[in-house]
């Protein structure tokens, strides 16, 4: 009788068991197709996610247990951002990368992001006195870096070659190579990931005058595997003389849905679609997050 009971016992121990187990894999499986699930990324890969933010920038690169954070999109967004990050396991940003001072990349960082998690470092483009902005937004963002600063976070100017370790993951700053009087955009840091045989390019808002530059500076060692399209698909960036350099094996663009701006516009979907990339939208596809084990990138979920 007594075996019986312990028989009984151990058959509902192991129903209750299976029942979490399979709750625990549907939750799983969940979180990946959201691009929530930071428990499943192994240590050894490296995760970009191309955070939906709408019409504006935030991308979050994973690394070895470290974390950047390229702009926050959009002023509204903070709570969004905030939110993500933390399902990602973020507790500290070990750096911060403002690409330039447009709202929809700086506004989320101004109105809470910064506030929210220890910043390690601080990176933004030494603008030119003659496009410094005086805009609500920017000084929020100023005001935000500096209580960042009192609390302990470095702030750098972005400094072409400069390197930043992840991990074994490298990131190297390309730009801007010059500073433009008449335009923010092109002002954009520039960022270059490495890791084992992948590689990434991050533009910001870059537009024709600075991809020329790019090109003539790096050219054919411009190519990688993923492609963060500048400027959310505007016809002043992602020139094909530009692409032909880059050469990606996929695109990515943050962009909002039905946008006013008409991003991303037809003729630049051309030219992606010329390259034979594969091409993932934000306002398509939601979060998109792509995995790199060093040999390739493929997309989570």
């Amino acid at each position: 009788m007594k075996r019986k009971q312990a028989t009984k016992s151990n058959k509902s121990r192991n129903f209750i068991i299976s029942i979490v187990a399979v709750a625990a894999l549907v939750m799983a499986g969940w979180y990946v197709t959201q691009g929530y699930n930071p428990l499943a990324q192994p240590q050894e890969h490296v995760a970009v996610h191309f955070i939906d933010v709408g019409q504006g920038d935030a991308v979050l690169i994973a690394a070895h247990g470290q974390f950047m954070l390229i702009d926050g999109g959009e002023r509204g967004n903070e709570d969004h951002v905030i939110n993500y990050l933390r399902r990602q396991g973020v507790q500290r940003i070990d750096y911060l990368v403002a690409t330039h001072p447009h709202s929809d990349h700086i506004g989320a960082l101004a109105n809470g992001v910064i506030d929210a998690f220890p910043i390690g470092t601080i990176i933004a483009p030494q603008l030119p006195q003659e496009i410094t902005p005086t805009t609500r937004v920017y000084e929020n963002f100023l005001a935000a870096v500096r209580r960042a600063i009192e609390a302990g976070t470095s702030a750098e100017y972005a400094e072409v070659g400069r390197v930043i370790t992840l991990g074994n993951t490298e990131i190297t700053i390309l730009g801007p190579l010059r500073e433009n009087i008449r335009n923010l955009n092109n002002n954009s840091v520039v960022l270059r990931l490495d890791y084992g045989n992948t590689s990434a390019l991050f533009t910001g808002d870059a537009e024709r005058a600075a991809e020329r530059d790019l090109a003539d500076e790096y050219g054919r060692r411009l190519q990688v595997c993923l492609l963060h399209v500048g400027h959310h698909g505007s016809h002043t960036s992602s020139h094909d003389f530009f692409l032909r350099y880059v050469a990606p094996v996929y695109a990515v663009l943050n962009v909002g849905l039905n946008n006013r701006h008409n991003h991303p516009r037809p003729e630049v979907m051309t030219r992606l679609r010329n390259t034979h990339a594969t091409i993932f939208r934000t306002d398509i596809d939601g979060h998109v997050v792509m995995f790199s084990d060093g040999v390739q990138f493929w997309r989570a979920g």
